[in-house]
C-alpha cells in the first residue's frame, strides 16, 4: 500500500511529461527495458514467494473449507505444477506496484496532462478496490458459491474435488473479483476527462445494469448465482462512482468560487 501511495505522489510529479518525438527503435528500446524489468521483478518475486507454497494453498483453501470435507488430485505431478503456479501468482501480486510503475514510466509521455493528473489521483483508490473486491469474493463469493454447488450432492451423487480444480475455481474468482471492482475507477476517469458524460449514464442505468451482467457473466462460472454475487456489488459501485464524480464536482465549483 506504501508504494502504491509513493507511486501516485511520483505520478503527480511526472504530470509535466512530455512525449518527446522518437524514433521507432527508441520506442523499441524503452519497451524492452520495461518488459525486462517486469520480468526481472516478477522471477525475483516468485521465488520469493516459493517457500511459502503451503501458506498459499492453507489461504486459498479455507473459503471453501466449510463445503468441502476432502480435496484430491488425480495425476502425480498436479500438486507440484499447481505450487509452482501458486508461487508465480502470489510472486505477480508482490512484484505488482513494481511493475505498475514501469509500466506507467513507458505509457504516461504519450498521455495528455489532464489524463495523467486523474490516473495519479486514482492509483491509490484503485489498489483499495483491488482488495476489496479480492476480500469480498474470499470471504463471500467463494463460501456461497461453494455452499450452493455442493447442495447438489447427494448419496448417489458424491463430489469428489480435485485441488487443482477447487484452486482454480477460487483464483479465477478472486482475480475476477478484483478485476471487476475496478469498474467505478475506470467510469470516474472517464467522467473526468469528458469522454463519458455523467447525465448520459444515470439516463441509461438500465442498459449499465445489463453490461453489468454481461460482464459478471464473462467473469464467473456460467451459472446465474456467482453472477448474481458478482453484478450485486458492481451495481451498487456503479452508483458509488456516480456520486463520487457529483462529490467531484461540487468540490470544483466551490474551489473556483
Amino acid at each position: 500500500m506504501i508504494s502504491l501511495m509513493r507511486m501516485s505522489d511520483n505520478l503527480s510529479e511526472n504530470n509535466s511529461l512530455h512525449d518527446e518525438p522518437k524514433s521507432f527503435y527508441e520506442h523499441l528500446a524503452e519497451l524492452r527495458g520495461c518488459i525486462v524489468h517486469c520480468v526481472a521483478a516478477l522471477l525475483i518475486c516468485t521465488i520469493a514467494a516459493f517457500p511459502f507454497q503451503k501458506l498459499w494453498l492453507k489461504i486459498l483453501v479455507y473459503p471453501g473449507s466449510r463445503s468441502l470435507k476432502t480435496l484430491t488430485w488425480l495425476n502425480p505431478p498436479d500438486i507440484f505444477v499447481l505450487r509452482i503456479k501458486l508461487s508465480i501468482l502470489f510472486g505477480l501480486l508482490i512484484a505488482l506496484p513494481y511493475i505498475i510503475r514501469h509500466i506507467w514510466l513507458f505509457v504516461a509521455p504519450a498521455l495528455h496532462q489532464h489524463e495523467r493528473k486523474w490516473i495519479s489521483r486514482l492509483s491509490g483508490i484503485s489498489f483499495v478496490l483491488f482488495w476489496t473486491g479480492v476480500m469480498f469474493a474470499y470471504w463471500i463469493m467463494v463460501p456461497l458459491a461453494m455452499k450452493f454447488f455442493m447442495s447438489f450432492g447427494s448419496d448417489f451423487l458424491v463430489p469428489n474435488i480435485t485441488m487443482p480444480h477447487y484452486i482454480g475455481f477460487t483464483t479465477f474468482l478472486l482475480l475476477a473479483a478484483g478485476c471487476a471492482f475496478q469498474i467505478p475507477i475506470i467510469l470516474v476517469f472517464l467522467m473526468r476527462i469528458g469522454a463519458v458524460p455523467r447525465k448520459k449514464l444515470e439516463k441509461n442505468r438500465g442498459i449499465v445494469l445489463i453490461i453489468i451482467l454481461l460482464v459478471s457473466a464473462f467473469f464467473t462460472p456460467p451459472d446465474a448465482f456467482t453472477m448474481i454475487l458478482m453484478a450485486a456489488p458492481l451495481y451498487s459501485l456503479f452508483e458509488v462512482s456516480l456520486l463520487m464524480d457529483k462529490i467531484l464536482d461540487k468540490t470544483k465549483k466551490s474551489n473556483n468560487k
